[in-house]
Parts: C-alpha cells; sequence; structure tokens
C-alpha cells in the first residue's frame, strides 16, 4: 500500500508505501481449499455410503450424492430438514433420534443399527455411525453420519439363522427319532433276551422230562420185558427157543443200561454253590467208563458260581462237548479244565483226536451239538470257538460273563 507525502504548502515531495508478506495467508487458503475438494471427491464419489452433516439441532446441512441414492431425497429436498426424516414412524414414536444424539454427546459417537426408511416409504437395514462435531475451543458444531445399505447382508443373515434354526429343529427330530428306535430296539433285544433264556428254561424242563420218562416209564417196561423172556425161557422145553429167548432178554437188559445212561445225562443236576464242580467230576466219571477214555479234571482255582443258570449252561456246554470227543474224535485223552478270572468263566475240554475236518471249500462242519452250545453261549452274553491243536486233536474255549455289564465286553482269548 502507498501514499504520498507533502511539504507545508501542500506539493508532494516524496511517495512512501507499506508492503505485507501474505504468502503463508495465501498457501492456508489455497491449501484449505484443495482440502475442501478432496473432501467433497471423496464424498461425492462415496456413493454406496450416505454422508451428511447436522447442527446442533439436528437440520441438515450436508447430504452426499451417495445420501441421495441410498435414501432417496435429493440434497436441495433434504437440506434444512431434521434428521429424523429417514427414522421410521415406530423408531420416532420411541424417540430413537433424539437417544442417539444423546449417546453421541455424551460418548462422542453412537452405533446406528436399525432399519431405516426411504423417500419412497420402502425400508432398509443400516449400518452406520454419528459423530460428534466440536470446534477448536471444544464447542459443537454439530454432528456427522454415516450410513451404509446392509439391506442384503441382513437377509443373508436371516436366511442363514433361519437355515440354522431349521438344522437344529432336525437335528432335534432326528435325534428324537434315533432314541425312539434306540429304546424300541433295546427293548426289543431285552424281549429278545429274555425269549432266549425261556427257550433255554424249557429245553432244560424237557430234557428233565424225557428223562423222567425214560427212568420210570422205558426202563421200567423194559426191565419188565426183560423179566418175562427170561420167565418165558426157563419154562418153555424148547431148547433152541429157550436160547433165543434168553439172547433176547440180555438185549433187552443191556438197552435198559442205556437207557438209564441216557436219563442220568437227562437229569436235573444239583448246580447250587459247589455242585458245578461235582457235576464235572461225575461227567469225567461217566467219560472214563468208557472202554480206553482217560479223562481229567483240572481247576487252578476253586470256582464257586452263585448264578445257577450260568452254572447250569455251563455243564450243559461241558456235557455235549465230552460227548463229542467220545464220539467222534477217536482220541483217549479229554481233558476238562475251568478257570475263573474277575469278569468272566473259562471253560477249555481239549481232546488228542483227529481234529475238526475241513471239507471242500474250506468251511468247517458244525453239527447240531456244536450249535447248540454256540447257542447257550449267544443267549449267555459269550462266546465259544472251536479249533484244532497244534499238537492234534480239538480244543474248545467257551467264555461266559459272570455280570450282566461285562456280557457288553468281548472276552479275550
Amino acid at each position: 500500500m502507498g501514499f504520498a507525502i507533502r511539504d507545508e504548502n501542500g506539493k508532494v515531495v516524496r511517495i512512501s508505501g507499506i508492503a505485507q508478506d501474505v504468502t503463508e495467508d495465501k498457501e492456508r487458503q489455497d491449501a484449505l481449499a484443495s482440502a475442501e475438494e478432496r473432501f467433497r471427491l471423496l464424498v461425492d464419489g462415496a456413493r454406496d455410503y450416505a454422508m451428511f452433516l447436522l447442527d446442533p439441532h439436528s437440520k441438515i446441512t450436508y447430504w452426499s450424492s451417495g445420501a441421495e441414492r441410498v435414501f432417496g431425497w435429493t440434497r436441495e429436498e433434504a437440506t434444512g430438514q431434521s434428521g429424523d426424516i429417514i427414522f421410521t414412524p415406530e423408531d420416532k414414536a420411541k424417540r430413537a433420534p433424539e437417544r442417539e444424539m444423546e449417546i453421541a454427546l455424551r460418548d462422542g459417537w453412537a452405533p446406528d443399527l436399525r432399519w431405516h426408511q426411504r423417500k419412497d416409504g420402502s425400508r432398509l437395514w443400516v449400518d452406520g455411525v454419528m459423530r460428534r462435531l466440536d470446534g477448536p475451543n471444544g464447542k459443537l458444531r454439530g454432528f456427522a453420519k454415516i450410513a451404509r445399505d446392509a439391506t442384503d447382508r441382513r437377509e443373508a443373515e436371516e436366511q442363514l439363522l433361519r437355515a440354522r434354526e431349521e438344522l437344529e429343529q432336525r437335528v432335534i427330530e432326528r435325534t428324537r427319532d434315533l432314541l425312539a428306535t434306540n429304546n424300541e430296539l433295546e427293548r426289543t433285544m431285552s424281549q429278545r433276551e429274555q425269549l432266549e433264556r425261556e427257550l433255554l428254561d424249557i429245553s432244560e424242563c424237557e430234557r428233565r422230562r424225557i428223562g423222567h420218562d425214560l427212568h420210570d416209564v422205558v426202563c421200567q417196561d423194559l426191565a419188565a420185558t426183560a423179566l418175562l423172556l427170561k420167565s418165558a425161557s426157563n419154562r418153555t422145553k424148547n431148547t433152541e427157543a429157550a436160547k433165543v429167548l434168553d439172547d433176547a432178554a440180555h438185549v433187552v437188559n443191556r438197552n435198559v443200561g442205556t437207557a438209564r445212561a441216557l436219563a442220568s445225562g437227562l437229569q436235573p443236576i444239583n448246580l447250587a454253590r459247589g455242585g458245578l464242580l461235582e457235576a464235572l467230576r461225575a461227567l469225567c466219571k461217566f467219560a472214563n467208563e468208557h472202554p480206553k477214555i482217560h479223562c481229567s479234571l483240572k481247576l487252578p482255582k476253586e470256582v464257586r458260581l452263585s448264578d445257577e443258570t450260568l452254572a447250569l449252561n455251563v455243564y450243559r456246554i461241558a456235557q455235549e462237548a465230552v460227548r463229542n470227543a467220545i464220539s467222534h474224535s477217536g482220541g483217549n485223552e479229554i481233558t476238562i479244565c475251568l478257570e475263573r478270572e474277575r469278569d468272566f468263566v473259562r471253560l477249555v475240554i481239549e481232546d488228542n483226536g483227529k481234529g475238526f475236518q475241513l471239507p471242500k471249500g474250506g468251511r468247517r462242519r458244525a453239527g447240531l451239538g456244536v450249535q447248540i452250545m454256540k447257542y447257550r453261549a449267544d443267549v449267555l452274553g459269550g462266546r465259544l470257538t472251536i479249533d484244532n491243536r497244534a499238537e492234534g486233536g480239538t480244543r474248545l474255549v467257551c467264555e461266559l460273563p459272570t455280570t450282566k455289564s461285562a456280557s457288553k465286553k468281548a472276552p479275550a482269548d
């Protein structure tokens, strides 16, 4: 800035001036204008985000192009209106806009995750935030709000939630069905086990009845027949006829012995307490009565079974195995071994005979006696195996659980 210096007559004698360096002010103004331009480009370029400013009284002072696209109001329509134009009627009734502003005033920001509405009344799910704006002196200047249309994400989350709930419901229903099926299966298995045990009881009763009939009826009738034949032989004067009658009496008496032996094997056995060991000793004695057969009983430890059903089936399996060894093995040595472990009783019967014969195809023949023995073991939850011994002969191993819980475990060899 220049000005004239005059003398006392008013004549200009020289010109003076004052200059001020305003370069920094100019640079600051340019930088501010540049920053405002970059901000405008940033805000207007983010068309997926609604950005707008509000004054301290919640009046809209700036409305971005993204806000126009998201909410539908133009900048001219939105500027000057209340910021609650985007809130739904029910949120307005609950004073949600006021609470959001109170939180932003208190905490500096407030989350905005809710349903909003557009100019046309349609609704969208918004994920946004409102922030408090303060001046350099800390005085409130207004609020800034940034919001994004998250309707697609919300729908995807709801679909995922519905799918998970449907899956959980299906799992619950399937689990309920499986539990019902499992309960029915357990009930059926329990009934089957009970029926199988009853079948064994019926079989034992039938054995006793047949043994009783053999001893009390057949044996008596055969003995009476032998006496009649002998008496007739003594009365007749025909020597040849007398010899025939005498031979017939001997045959009948021999059959009486056979019938009595069969009846004794079918008669009930007292297996209470130590009765099983006595029965096995009697079985050994029976086997030793056969010519060229030697049968021995090995007891590593004293074995006592309080369960008479278990003891009876152990004896019946041993009885059948010994009879098979006598009749079919062709050997002359039979060993019976009974031992007790913690949860199992093990019966081992060995002979030195010819062993199991393998027919063509490699499958072992299983006679009715073997099938009955396996059935008895299965009913009691155990197992029975028959193998050829390396040194010749057959080895039968039957392991039966002594407790109900142990029947669910596979006994070790």
